[in-house]
């Protein structure tokens, strides 16, 4: 079976918008020929790849099954061009991070500038996801490296960690507790608690924890990032229960930050391919990753706050 690269990669990006148009429109080829495309390479492989209604397609159960295989050829061709451009250049070549939005909001750019100032050549491509889309990603390497919050399920990278720090009560300053040096689960109970929901690590680590003290009611308020506590927070609506990264490069004159007794701590960790060494790109990054991080860690620890690089 010859399977060709670019119909793959029409295959892949049609699964991404489930609209002929769209992906002819991205790919610049007519809507005629993405339709013979994906017609050829449902012939070559044997399989349905389309179920057909009306004058649309759409994947089938098959398909999404074929699907984790193709993005995993496709990114492993496009490293491939990746590193021949990166040796011949030297300073050339990508790389591509991904993270979570609180890293990419506030962390990250610190980094990418102190990277850039090195290598001004390389092709840096950011994406903010979930922790799982973050391990997935990174799984089939079309991410050479991620940053998370544990615990992340997937037999199929490596995990570094990097920094423990523990859930931390955002307080705003209109509050009575936000005097308090800190705040116990009893204190919080006539309060709206804002806190991230259980999909993500800091809200699992959490409705752990909660569940194990026989507060299951709460949070009062569900969000899914830990700016939006933050945020929420700032508004006086209530007491955010959140990872105290979120102030490392906030100046919030709004909130208080006070440690939650007892301590419910947070690993943040680096996520790699388990299958192919980091590149030089990869090392110059983490490298400055963890200079900043060592250096908002300190700031944190001033402040009282739970936080230590590992």
């Amino acid at each position: 079976m010859h399977l060709k690269l670019r119909n793959l990669e029409m295959f892949r990006l049609f699964a991404q918008t489930e609209n002929v148009t769209e992906t002819a429109r991205l790919m610049r080829i007519s809507q005629p020929a993405v339709s013979q495309v994906l017609k050829d390479l449902e012939e070559q492989v044997g399989i349905p790849l389309f179920k057909r209604f009306g004058r649309g397609l759409q994947l089938t159960p098959e398909a999404r099954l074929f699907l984790p295989e193709v993005e995993r050829l496709t990114s492993q061709i496009a490293n491939v061009r990746n590193c021949a451009l990166s040796l011949r250049d030297g300073q050339g070549g990508a790389l591509v991070v991904a993270c979570i939005p609180t890293l990419a909001n506030t962390i990250l750019p610190q980094v990418i500038a102190g990277l850039r100032s090195i290598k001004p050549n390389v092709r840096l491509n950011i994406k903010s996801y979930t922790a799982t889309e973050i391990s997935r990603h990174v799984r089939l390497e079309s991410a050479d490296i991620g940053a998370t919050f544990l615990p992340i399920n997937d037999a199929g990278v490596r995990i570094e960690p990097l920094l423990r720090t523990a859930i931390t009560c955002l307080v705003p300053k209109t509050s009575l507790l936000a005097k308090e040096r800190m705040i116990s689960p009893q204190q919080l109970k006539n309060e709206c608690v804002i806190a991230q929901g259980p999909e993500t690590p800091p809200g699992f680590v959490l409705r752990d924890y909660l569940k194990q003290a026989g507060l299951d009611d709460w949070p009062t308020l569900e969000v899914n990032q830990s700016i939006m506590a933050l945020s929420m927070a700032e508004q006086g609506i209530g007491v955010a229960l959140a990872h105290p990264l979120v102030l490392s490069t906030m100046n919030s004159s709004k909130v208080t930050a006070v440690p939650f007794e007892p301590q419910i701590p947070l690993t943040l960790a680096l996520v790699y391919p388990r299958h192919r060494d980091a590149s030089i790109h990869v090392d110059d990054f983490v490298r400055i990753l963890k200079k900043n991080l060592s250096e908002i860690s300190k700031s944190l620890t001033s402040r009282g706050l739970p936080c230590e690089m590992l």
